[in-house]
């Protein structure tokens, strides 16, 4: 009895104190504020890193990217199409979704095209934002922030939590 009883006390102890190192490594917030202004901290920081990461592609592409508002960073090269898309149209490409340290993420298959309806369908935000800057027949390279793609979450298969992502495009037709 003497020993079960031991036993039982120095189990107690060892979890008293696994649970307190384990308290101990959490980070204390003395408010609610204080959590905010932490999480704040921490987003500023996570934008700025990947802001010099796309400055520093953009610069290496040699290529003259446009920024718009919302932070999409694109490029066209004009083909001799004149239609352009509008809210609704059905988007017909050809695609490379790459990182921007080159890693190929998706591509189209081989002979295949991809279609996806202009403001609608689930593809990235920041696609939905760059092809309406097309026009039938032109190619295009669009750099998507975190928030304009993915986001936290990537896509639970290739896409990375908070990626950065290079669409390699051609704007084939449009529906």
């Amino acid at each position: 009895m003497k020993l079960h009883f031991l036993t039982s006390i120095i189990c107690l102890l060892l979890v008293a104190c696994i649970t307190e190192q384990e308290e101990a490594k959490k980070p204390r917030f003395d408010s609610k504020e204080d959590l905010e202004q932490s999480l704040i901290l921490s987003h500023q920081s996570f934008l700025r890193k990947e802001q010099k990461k796309i400055e520093g592609f953009i610069e290496s592409s040699k290529l003259d990217f446009r920024k718009t508002g919302t932070g999409l960073r694109y490029f066209i090269n004009s083909g001799d199409g004149k239609d352009s898309l509008k809210i609704g149209d059905i988007a017909v490409i050809s695609y490379t979704l790459c990182l921007l340290n080159g890693d190929t993420l998706y591509e189209s298959p081989k002979g295949k095209v991809q279609e996806f309806a202009v403001d609608y369908d689930n593809v990235e935000r920041g696609l939905h934002e760059g092809i309406k800057y097309m026009r039938v027949g032109d190619s295009g390279v669009f750099v998507l922030p975190a928030h304009l793609a993915h986001g936290i979450t990537g896509d639970q298969a290739a896409i990375p939590s908070q990626a950065t992502l290079v669409y390699y495009l051609k704007l084939l037709a449009k529906k």
